[in-house]
């Protein structure tokens, strides 16, 4: 079999980095760790292509000469999966759909054309999905119920990758959740019992990568890398001899459940074993929307304490926050701007609240008659509406979100916090090989300088916090200029914030608006800026 494994494109969102990654010579982020797990999955003596459309096409030469299509791909990247299906049936192949979205929307995905979509992790389901493929049936789902052992996952094909092309590579330690959040759908698709690799295993990824000649930043997509702290410390324990025996190849980065602040040992070890980004799960200070959301885990955390403890241990803090839980007061965007700023945050990944299918969430908004759609468009997306009737004006909403793109990514104010953050740092010391930037590494460097420093308005305060970082944290300086580089993308993308969102607003049907608006609107946020 000639099998072509697809990865569609998707729009930009938060974490697309188009401007940045332009500046450095990369094509997209990350790799569609997925289909790289599949691909290891497959017969050996099949002969397998990947196409990653965020900057690759198929050629018709690759269309004639393949028997087969693969997708794999999240909500966001919906539409572009339907039109490979629909490209892929005009050419008379056979396909198979898998990954997050057409785990919640098989019948969209046989309808476009689809011959088998599975629903479930590749490991429990590749067995019956080489079956129907050898029995040429179609118009059918497979669904496992049972769960992977993690233990007997194979190394993902990273050799199919064009791997220069990616600012980072992706392995996966665990999946599942042990937390019952109501807006999210992890432990539907993976469950609340955390199964985990083997230390074994991921050495075994990592010194794959290294073959590759790979050599920068990996991402850890667990959901929670520490949802089993014993089976973390046990990687890290191994990982850190790892690390230091090949001097230091590779950066981590990951996301966490807040308890990592509270374990010092674990800090160290994480910090030791070359960590130095973590998404936290912060969502909103306010104590009754997290009841609400059923995110116990942050309720009786004091988060500003947990930011303090891990951005002390040496980390960079990604914090991800929503705007629009019920019962949520007004100010909610002032709120975050003002934890953003006293925690030194520089990254405040923030998200309207969106109802997500089959969740907690989900079920209760169609129980109280008040979801308004589940068009997977704008799921997963910064750029939608909220897509449900909330408990206070809609405009009220949208115009704090507004307010925290547009406050925390103004340049003077980024720049700032970004100085706080590693002025913060007293992380344990390690030794740290010099490594030789690349010369494009350099270049968007120099972009910046010149952006920052000399065309923008805030460079006088560029130049201020630069000598300062340069003076007081010389060791994390490479740091601190790379959250620089970093903050080109937020600058442009606070206005594709505004732009999209003001867009939905006016497109807002009649029906819609007159029960989005219902309340009377209450005083705009003290200082806002979206008018």
């Amino acid at each position: 079999m000639k099998v072509l494994l697809v990865s569609p494109d998707y729009p930009q969102t938060f974490w697309s980095f188009n401007r940045v990654l332009r500046m450095t010579g990369k094509k997209t982020l990350s790799p569609p760790l997925g289909l790289i797990t599949v691909a290891a999955l497959l017969p050996n003596d099949w002969q397998l292509e990947l196409i990653d459309m965020a900057f690759q096409s198929i050629s018709e030469k690759q269309w004639r000469d393949c028997d087969l299509v693969f997708l794999s791909g999240m909500a966001v990247q919906a539409h572009g999966i339907l039109q490979v299906i629909e490209e892929a049936k005009k050419r008379g192949k056979t396909v198979v759909v898998g990954g997050p979205w057409v785990f919640h929307y098989p019948e969209d995905a046989l309808t476009a054309g689809a011959d088998i979509v599975v629903r479930g992790e590749a490991e429990t389901t590749i067995d019956q999905l080489l079956a129907a493929l050898a029995e040429g049936r179609s118009g059918i789902v497979i669904h496992s119920q049972e769960k992977a052992d993690l233990a007997q996952s194979p190394v993902p094909r990273f050799d199919l990758l064009d791997i220069q092309s990616y600012a980072n590579m992706a392995v996966q330690f665990s999946r599942g959740c042990p937390f019952q959040c109501e807006f999210c759908d992890i432990t539907l698709m993976l469950g609340r019992r955390v199964r985990n690799k083997t230390p074994e295993q991921i050495l075994a990824e990592l010194q794959s990568l290294y073959d590759l000649g790979w050599r920068r930043w990996v991402f850890l997509v667990d959901d929670n890398f520490i949802g089993n702290i014993t089976m973390a410390k046990a990687l890290l324990k191994k990982l850190i001899p790892w690390m230091e025996e090949r001097k230091r190849p590779f950066g981590f980065y990951t996301q966490a459940s807040v308890n990592m602040g509270s374990d010092k040992q674990l800090l160290d070890q994480m910090y030791k074993a070359g960590f130095f980004r973590v998404f936290l799960g912060i969502e909103t200070p306010d104590e009754e929307s997290l009841i609400g959301a059923k995110k116990f885990q942050n309720v009786h955390a004091d988060l500003d304490k947990v930011c303090l403890e891990i951005t002390k241990a040496g980390f960079q803090i990604i914090a991800g926050a929503i705007i629009g839980f019920d019962n949520e007061k007004p100010g909610a965007g002032n709120r975050l701007v003002e934890f953003a700023r006293r925690n030194h945050i520089p990254e405040l990944f923030t998200s309207l609240l969106q109802v997500g299918p089959c969740t907690d969430l989900c079920n209760r908004m169609e129980r109280e008659k008040r979801l308004l759609t589940l068009d997977y468009q704008y799921l997963s997306n910064q750029t939608g509406l909220i897509n449900f009737v909330p408990t206070r004006p809609i405009s009220e909403i949208v115009e704090e979100y507004i307010y925290v793109y547009r406050t925390l990514y103004e340049p003077k104010e980024f720049i700032k916090r970004a100085y706080e953050c590693f002025a913060l740092m007293d992380p344990p010391k390690i030794k740290k090989p010099f490594q030789l930037p690349y010369l494009l590494e350099l270049r968007a460097v120099a972009i910046t300088i010149l952006r920052q420093g000399l065309l923008y308005p805030s460079r006088n305060t560029f130049w201020k916090y630069f000598f300062k970082a340069l003076w007081n944290f010389p060791a994390r300086f490479d740091r601190y200029i790379t959250a620089c580089v970093e903050a080109e993308h937020y600058f442009d993308f606070r206005e594709t914030i505004y732009r999209e969102i003001q867009s939905q607003m006016r497109d807002m049907d009649e029906e819609t608006k007159s029960r989005c608006f219902a309340t009377e609107p209450l005083s705009p946020v003290s200082g806002s800026v979206a008018s």
